[in-house]
């Protein structure tokens, strides 16, 4: 029997409204953006910009998660403010595409609704069918896992790709300051570097190529260095970003303030060294307890327990070893 059939009329009616209002709103949305899709298309390719190739890879699975993710984006279920959270999520996660936003937001929805079918087949399946509290609070479980699930995953790449950009920001500011000193432009300089680098620490050679990409495009070189600190919620990528656009506005010299900066980031470096030794003998006390200090006990106080077990008055001489 359906989980449904066990509820009252009323509920069953309000649950049916629910999903219609839901469908009529994706619905819609999928209308809107896809007129203004064919709309914005069609005046790139009367501008001569683009061909009619992109448009006949809008069927795939990629587009039409894309599609989705346009109009769920669009709607009161996300919001301006969730959007711009995820947009920034994504952008320090490496994912900067200009349509990984929509791509995202569709993979969640689809994940959320194949959580929805899930709960429901679960339940469905069920000897005795739960109440209307329980099957609501299934529901919403599989559907915030299904929403949330690759926020998860998307934050542990970030977190990874962030401190690998940490790693390689005092090796990329020595870079900066010998191309300084040997009479490169900033721009170039930072071009340099991010070709030169990107063989060792290959996502902080990404983020300064699309830096100097940026400056080149820009008219404020002070908005691209906004713009990288924004990606990257790092404190050396802020200190660097602040202290260059205060060098380039009051004109001191770069590679002065970027040798302060690469010594500030190193010493940074050296006190999180220095803080995660000093948390060593904390995380050795607990094994140490368990494992190492009943042994010790063993060794040392078992012959005096069996001495004193055998002076014991009572004991016989050959019921112990």
């Amino acid at each position: 029997m359906s989980a449904l059939s066990t509820l009252g009329p009323q509920a069953v009616l309000l649950v049916l409204a629910g999903a219609g209002l839901i469908f009529a709103l994706s619905l819609a949305g999928f209308v809107l953006a896809g007129d203004r899709r064919r709309f914005g298309a069609r005046i790139d390719r009367a501008r001569g910009r683009i061909d009619a190739a992109p448009a006949a890879r809008g069927g795939s699975l990629s587009g039409v998660l894309a599609r989705l993710g346009e109009a769920v984006a669009a709607s009161v279920l996300v919001g301006r403010d969730e959007a711009a959270r995820m947009a920034l999520m994504l952008a320090a996660a490496g994912l900067g595409h200009p349509r990984a936003l929509a791509g995202f937001v569709g993979l969640k929805s689809l994940l959320a609704v194949l959580g929805l079918g899930l709960a429901h087949l679960w339940l469905h399946g069920r000897a005795v069918p739960p109440g209307l509290v329980a099957a609501l609070g299934v529901y919403t479980a599989a559907a915030l896992a299904g929403w949330r699930g690759p926020d998860l995953l998307v934050a542990r790449r970030r977190k990874r790709r962030l401190e690998a950009i940490d790693r390689g920001m005092p090796d990329a500011l020595d870079l900066l300051v010998i191309c300084g000193e040997a009479g490169l432009g900033f721009d170039v300089a930072v071009a340099r570097v991010a070709r030169e680098i990107g063989h060792a620490h290959p996502e902080l050679g990404q983020e300064l190529a699309k830096l100097a990409a940026e400056m080149r495009v820009l008219p404020d070189r002070a908005q691209a260095l906004s713009n990288m600190a924004e990606r990257l919620p790092l404190e050396g990528v802020r200190s660097f970003t602040g202290m260059l656009a205060q060098a380039i506005r009051y004109g001191t010299p770069l590679s002065q303030a970027l040798r302060v900066i690469s010594a500030e980031l190193r010493a940074e470096r050296m006190v999180r060294f220095e803080a995660r030794a000093a948390r060593l003998p904390v995380f050795i006390t607990l094994p140490m307890i368990l494992f190492i200090l009943p042994c010790v006990f063993i060794v040392v106080g078992g012959p005096a327990v069996l001495d004193a077990l055998h002076m014991m008055p009572g004991v016989q001489a050959g019921a112990l070893p």
